[in-house]
């Protein structure tokens, strides 16, 4: 992968796996209660490293960026942090939470 694309990759990847996360939310928990298998909370930590992997391959491509660039890389890290900090926090409400009392 180019280092161009590398750059972007924080802002897309925990996008995408925010995104991903939140629709098999919807549909992973019956599966959950039926099978005894916590399907949901499997994605969602994988998803979880998933993301926080894009954002490290984000942050190791900042050496000779020009100033814009730089902000740019780091505007889309701090962007995709929160996006973290959320998924972080689905995958502990799928731990949490009981999937046979919907």
């Amino acid at each position: 992968m180019s280092a161009n694309r590398l750059r972007h990759t924080a802002l897309v990847i925990p996008l995408l796996a925010w995104a991903l996360s939140t629709q098999l939310g919807q549909i992973t928990p019956y599966e959950d209660c039926q099978q005894d298998v916590p399907w949901t909370a499997l994605a969602s930590c994988f998803l979880l490293v998933v993301s926080i992997v894009g954002l490290a391959g984000s942050r190791a491509t900042l050496t000779g960026l020009t100033r814009t660039e730089r902000f740019l890389v780091n505007a889309s890290f701090l962007i995709a942090l929160a996006f973290v900090f959320a998924l972080s926090l689905q995958g502990a409400a799928t731990m949490l939470l009981d999937p046979c009392q919907r």
